[in-house]
């Protein structure tokens, strides 16, 4: 990557948002610190409010000239969205991904950004707020896991030798019936499937070999440019169904996003699975 980014320095503001932000309120929630937007699954809390404006000026800080396009700020002004597109540098910020999970007091939740050149994610951070435990990768240079006691560890996705072997998630709610009827009646060829109702928690458990593939429907960049960057970085792939390379830039929808342990499963999914 061309651009110098210091990655310890987001790594320390994610550490930081977790640490004095986004655990204290975990659990500890009143009924006012929640709120709907556009539905009841669709939740904002006062840690989401926090975390993002607490990051957002910090992170534009280390770039000069980037910009910050937030979950949250998208939310009151869709129109910054257009700035994943534009030639310079942006911070895409998830402050708590998984927001559903938070408000209950569930663990499965995280804190994710990613730098964004040219429309394509360069770098990405993912935090799991509770455990302390950081995931990285930078484009070209690898995905690494930061333990809480500072060590660092190099992700390499495994490759399963069949079809069989492979475990997963689904997340693309019911906006395409035939796809899901094809899985239902067809997961049985697979070792299996889950959802966490947090890509956040997902695509490390992939970059961890502890799940090997993940179907997407709802593509919003903050969601899916960290965690696919990381498991390209491990040596996985990360493509649309209809052979589309994922780009943070993409508009959200269109075909499924397929994230898997590398091409021969990715086409195994696709052939065995996914395809009519």
């Amino acid at each position: 990557m061309t651009t110098s980014i210091d990655m310890q320095a987001v790594a320390d503001l994610l550490l930081e948002v977790g640490r004095d932000i986004v655990m204290p309120r975990f659990r500890c929630l009143r009924a006012e610190d929640v709120a709907e937007k556009t539905s009841h699954k669709d939740l904002v809390t006062v840690a989401d409010e926090e975390a993002e404006a607490f990051l957002t000026p910090r992170l534009e800080a280390l770039l000069a000239g980037s910009q910050a396009v937030g979950e949250e700020a998208v939310g009151r002004n869709p129109t910054l969205m257009g700035r994943l597109r534009e030639p310079g540098l942006s911070w895409l910020i998830d402050p708590i991904d998984g927001t559903a999970s938070f408000a209950v007091g569930s663990p499965f939740f995280a804190t994710m950004v990613a730098l964004v050149r040219g429309g394509d994610a360069v770098a990405s951070w993912i935090l799991d707020p509770p455990s302390g435990r950081l995931y990285m990768a930078e484009k070209g240079a690898g995905a690494w896991l930061r333990e809480p006691d500072g060590s660092l560890h190099r992700l390499h996705m495994p490759s399963p030798p069949s079809l069989a072997h492979l475990s997963g998630v689904a997340n693309f709610g019911i906006s395409d019936r035939e796809l899901a009827r094809r899985m239902a009646y067809r997961i049985d060829q697979t070792a299996g499937m889950l959802n966490l109702r947090c890509s956040g928690q997902e695509y490390p458990a992939m970059a961890l070999g502890q799940i090997h593939w993940g179907i997407y429907g709802r593509n919003i960049p903050w969601d899916h440019a960290p965690g696919t960057l990381l498991v390209c970085e491990a040596g996985g792939i990360a493509r649309r169904l209809n052979g589309q390379d994922y780009r943070a830039a993409d508009p959200p929808g269109g075909s499924p996003l397929v994230a898997a342990c590398g091409e021969d499963q990715w086409n195994w999914l696709k052939t065995g699975i996914f395809d009519p």
